[in-house]
């Protein structure tokens, strides 16, 4: 049997030099990347190119007191940029995005519709983080192949998400009903 667990290495580039700006996000070994880029540094990216290829992304914004949730958005694009742009017009929630993008431009409209779908069934499952979603995204037929391709591609989206500190597919795993019935000592990471 092969050990399929080995460390991973991440590259991080904060392309304002600011940890809070924007940031590129790289796994080794992978074909994809990701770009973390606040609301506010949306259009700073209009001379990126790649981002203006297929992608999935997510949108979070925080809780709007301290019992909410915080909130996402699942969506998917054939020009992110351009998707980008139009949701800072128009989503008014959000104050950071993620978008996923393939290096190698290997995602058709096939690959992010069935992305969108699961990563959206994924953050709805997980139920730490209000979806915003008005409609659920529609899953795309594609070939088993691509199918085991994409789900290798979302294991790498849930470890540099969660590396970025958005734990929106993780869910919550109930310890047991005490008298202490803070969400703190209800709750524990899922494994």
């Amino acid at each position: 049997m092969f050990n399929t667990k080995y460390g991973k290495t991440i590259k991080l580039f904060l392309m304002d030099a600011d940890p809070d700006g924007r940031m590129i996000c790289e796994l080794s070994n992978w074909t994809g990347k990701a770009y973390r880029i606040p609301r506010g540094k949306v259009k700073d990216c209009a001379d990126r190119d790649e981002l203006r290829s297929t992608a999935v992304y997510l949108l979070f914004g925080k809780a709007e007191s301290s019992t909410a949730k915080p909130k996402v958005y699942v969506g998917e694009a054939e020009n992110a940029y351009s998707r980008l742009v139009q949701h800072v017009s128009e989503k008014e929630f959000w104050n950071e995005s993620v978008v996923f993008i393939s290096k190698d431009e290997n995602l058709n409209k096939a690959h992010i519709k069935y992305l969108e779908s699961r990563l959206y069934e994924l953050a709805a499952n997980a139920s730490r983080y209000e979806v915003q979603n008005g409609n659920t995204p529609t899953r795309s037929s594609i070939s088993e192949a691509d199918q085991a391709e994409m789900e290798e591609f979302i294991e790498y989206v849930k470890m540099l998400i969660n590396t970025m500190g958005f734990k929106v597919f993780e869910p919550f795993v109930k310890l047991g009903e005490g008298n202490d019935k803070k969400p703190e000592n209800l709750y524990i990471k899922a494994a």
